[in-house]
């Protein structure tokens, strides 16, 4: 359901993810620098050296969204889509964050081998 509510609540939990995504990260590095291990993996490197860069995503979404429901030549079909859009947005966010904050974890070599 499209209502510009929901539009702004979908925009703000998706940079909240990239915030909390880069928080992770520093802290990822945190460990991982602290560990002794050297090389983080790309996807953690990339979230915390260029994740503010990816607050622009969710702000160009909104902008680019936030006008088709004022205009009534927009069909619900078509805004519907555009809402939708910014759920799989938030979905990629998740899935690249988790990734990227879950792989310094688990590809850690403790040297007991």
């Amino acid at each position: 359901m499209f209502t510009v509510r929901n539009a702004v609540l979908i925009a703000l939990m998706q940079i909240g993810v990239i915030v909390a995504g880069v928080l992770a990260a520093g802290v990822c590095n945190k460990w991982w620098t602290s560990a002794g291990a050297i090389g983080l993996p790309l996807p953690t490197l990339l979230l915390m050296n260029y994740g503010v860069v990816a607050l622009g995503i969710p702000m160009l979404w909104i902008v680019v969204v936030l006008p088709l429901h004022r205009r009534p030549e927009v069909s619900d079909d078509a805004k519907d889509l555009a809402f939708l859009s910014g759920i799989i947005l938030l979905l990629v966010f998740c899935i690249f964050v988790g990734y990227a904050v879950l792989s310094p974890w688990l590809q850690v070599d403790w040297g007991m081998g």
